[in-house]
């Protein structure tokens, strides 16, 4: 007697306003049974992405089974959702499970949740860390939330501290996801902190090292010059070997290593450091004392165009 074989078939979504994917997959469940198939729906937007001690994990919610569960994990539709399919594929790659759309591990990382993918499992240190859809967030902290509170929730797609909320309670995190009914969150484990650090890499070096500390009496907990901080260049010394090789690594791993803004934060209490996220455009022209980033800047085009030149000759 054959053992069925779970297969699950991804779609953007859970449902299509039209009702196409009710039409792609309701053909094959009718067959499954001549195929020794258990054909299951997945939506990726709805994904439960997970960053647990430094490893990804990646459950999907409409059958709230890890994908690595399935024998078999098929990518029909994923256009809509590429930042998840990244996660799922990623995920899947890194088990050791079979699928189908390959393609979707070459997807750039254009987002937050791009940019955590690729750093997790890789021993760069990060916050722990949960992303979904509003009603994946809410389903989820409701029932079992993977963090206490306080957290943060910030927009995943945003830049300066905007949309970055320090959430202490189940109505602060419904109110704020409300507030942005078209942002897909990510949730992380507040670290206690006094500072943080911009780590501007150029060219696969540590170019300039930024400390960014908010008024101790303020009261947001963003470390942005933008929302108010003070920028200060400080000696990169500042910062361990161990530091700026996590830091150099998360910019590698992101396919940033030519320019990026690494940032890094230490927890007060512990001494334990952790990368936030690498941002593919760090102010230069703006922001904290533009002079001496676009100094920076402009000696490092300097060197690679003289570089370039003697390579022609």
């Amino acid at each position: 007697m054959n053992t069925l074989k779970d297969v699950l078939i991804f779609f953007s979504y859970k449902n299509h306003k039209t009702g196409y994917y009710k039409l792609l997959f309701d053909p094959l469940k009718e067959v499954e049974g001549d195929y020794d198939l258990n054909l299951h729906q997945g939506s990726l937007k709805d994904l439960y992405i997970e960053i647990v001690d430094n490893k990804l994990v990646v459950t999907e919610s409409m059958t709230g089974r890890l994908l690595s569960d399935f024998d078999y994990v098929c990518f029909e539709l994923w256009l809509k959702s590429p930042q998840q399919a990244l996660a799922a594929a990623t995920y899947l790659e890194r088990q050791g499970r079979p699928f189908m759309g390959h393609e979707t591990l070459n997807i750039l990382c254009s987002t937050k949740i791009g940019e955590l993918v690729r750093l997790s499992d890789s021993g760069v240190p990060l916050p722990r860390t949960f992303m979904s859809s509003t009603a994946g967030i809410l389903t989820r902290f409701k029932k079992d939330a993977p963090f206490n509170y306080p957290f943060i929730a910030k927009a995943a797609d945003t830049f300066g501290g905007q949309m970055n909320y320090l959430i202490h309670s189940y109505k602060e995190l419904k109110d704020a996801l409300a507030a942005h009914k078209n942002q897909f969150f990510v949730l992380q484990e507040f670290i206690p902190n006094k500072f943080d650090y911009r780590v501007l890499v150029m060219g696969g070096e540590i170019k300039l090292l930024m400390k960014r500390s908010r008024d101790a009496k303020s009261d947001t907990h963003l470390n942005n010059t933008s929302a108010g901080a003070e920028g200060e260049f400080v000696p990169i010394s500042d910062l361990t070997d161990q530091m700026q090789a996590d830091a150099l690594k998360a910019a590698a791993l992101t396919l940033r290593s030519d320019f990026a803004g690494v940032d890094l934060i230490i927890n007060s209490e512990t001494g334990e450091h952790y990368v936030l996220e690498v941002n593919e455009a760090p102010a230069i022209q703006m922001g904290a004392n533009p002079p001496v980033k676009i100094a920076a800047f402009m000696s490092h085009l300097k060197d690679m165009a003289e570089k370039g030149d003697r390579h022609a000759n």
